[in-house]
């Protein structure tokens, strides 16, 4: 793909149908929702450059803010479909791209994150020695 552009007017009204049901908040308290296109675009930058989130430019919206909605787009299989009305077959390979990312084992992964009890790491402490019975 070419290197990232912001989605232009009839690109984003190709997909925004997509979107639609991710704005609707039943709750109105907490911080006014953000522009979905710019979120998009924003993800999309990740996803163009393989950066990391924390590295989005300041002209989209926070980077948590973009990881959010990318893990919940991603999961419900709307930000494929997305990818692959803007950008066809080379959008699927990009979400194939995106996949194989995230399901990379990390160096010294086991399976578990070490330290919890599952990880087998605490196994390994010494146990209280059992008082004696009066």
């Amino acid at each position: 793909m070419a290197p990232h552009r912001d989605l232009t007017d009839a690109q984003w009204s190709s997909v925004e149908g997509l979107f639609i049901a991710f704005r609707a908040r039943k709750d109105p308290r907490g911080r006014p929702p953000r522009n979905t296109r710019m979120v998009l675009n924003g993800v999309l930058w990740v996803l163009a450059g393989g950066a990391a989130w924390a590295a989005l430019p300041t002209r989209y919206p926070d980077y948590r803010t973009c990881h959010r909605r990318f893990k919940v787009w991603f999961d419900s299989g709307v930000l494929q479909r997305a990818m692959h009305d803007l950008y066809g077959e080379t959008g699927d390979a990009m979400c194939e791209a995106v996949i194989a990312r995230m399901h990379r084992p990390q160096p010294g992964d086991q399976g578990a994150s070490a330290g919890t009890p599952a990880s087998g790491r605490w196994q390994n402490r010494a146990r209280p020695m059992a008082r004696a019975a009066d």
